[in-house]
């Protein structure tokens, strides 16, 4: 299934302007210049950090929108998604931010041109799985443990200034402390306890970097979610833990475990007040119950290479 340029449908550009480090103005004169190009009628929406992107985007879907352009980074994308689940309206993704985790798991080119040009040419819809909390919904993971902690002590204005090695540094500050939390995890009713550095609910494989797994066998359309803990107590169990995320050997080592659950999870910890990260953005403390949505999202991906 495509997109039909024949009789092209009115698309909405939703641009996060502070999103990674290109400027607003080149991120903007890009869209216009190849939108005009292929007579695509649309409109750009710019972010302000204050409304509901979700609301956004569906009064738009009821305003006769049939295309929709993420152009932000992960979080941008999830809080589109919220608006387009269950409609089979397709998003297409405009990777500007400083993972842009989601594009890399789809395999979605990674400057603006490219992805542009993506939407015209040789691409398919696939439909995926997400992750429901609350009103909202996630498409990658959500986490929480010294990885959320980290985002909320990473600053906006060192990420603009230093992209990723922002979020690098301020994340294995957090990680050389080893301090590990007692979670009580529910999945599909089963209760699991255990002590861990990160708890994740997975729906995708890659962690940031392409080269970065959490688990190889993650699939985004499988009909489940990977509930995976990462633990280490020492400087030793760490070294182990990154290496084998590094190298692919996961499932090799005690420090990394993955379960699978097919309706919900539900994360309690111990300790108080600990964030939880969906997408790369800060959505709240615990407890969290996740909820799959199997098969609710339309998003735009390059065809299958041969």
């Amino acid at each position: 299934m495509q997109i039909n340029f024949e009789n092209p449908p009115k698309t909405l550009v939703v641009m996060n302007p502070v999103s990674g480090t290109l400027q607003p103005e080149t991120k903007r004169d890009t869209i216009e210049s190849v939108l005009q190009a292929h007579n695509v009628p649309f409109e750009i929406y710019e972010t302000t950090g204050k409304e509901n992107i979700r609301d956004v985007v569906r009064a738009a879907v009821q305003q006769g929108f049939g295309l929709f352009l993420a152009t932000g980074g992960d979080g941008t994308a999830a809080a589109m998604a919220s608006g387009l689940i269950d409609t089979q309206v397709p998003l297409a993704i405009i990777p500007t931010g400083t993972w842009n985790a989601l594009a890399r798991n789809l395999d979605i080119p990674l400057t603006i041109e490219q992805a542009l040009e993506l939407v015209f040419q040789g691409h398919r819809i696939r439909v995926i799985d997400v992750m429901q909390v609350g009103d909202n919904f996630h498409i990658l993971n959500i986490s929480t443990g010294v990885g959320a902690r980290a985002m909320r002590e990473s600053k906006r204005e060192e990420k603009r200034r230093f992209g990723r090695l922002a979020d690098l540094w301020t994340a294995l500050s957090n990680l050389m402390g080893f301090q590990t939390y007692h979670f009580d995890v529910r999945i599909d009713g089963k209760l699991a306890k255990f002590r861990a550095l990160e708890v994740m609910v997975a729906n995708s494989k890659i962690i940031g970097l392409k080269g970065l797994q959490l688990d190889p066998e993650i699939r985004m359309d499988d009909g489940k979610l990977n509930v995976c803990r990462l633990y280490a107590g020492n400087l030793t169990e760490f070294i182990k833990l990154a290496i084998s995320i590094i190298l692919g050997k996961q499932r090799e080592t005690p420090n990394v475990l993955c379960l699978e659950a097919m309706r919900e999870v539900e994360i309690r910890c111990r300790e108080k007040n600990l964030p939880v990260q969906g997408d790369g953005d800060l959505i709240g403390r615990l407890p969290i119950v996740v909820k799959l949505r199997p098969k609710a999202l339309h998003i735009v991906v390059p065809m299958p290479t041969a």
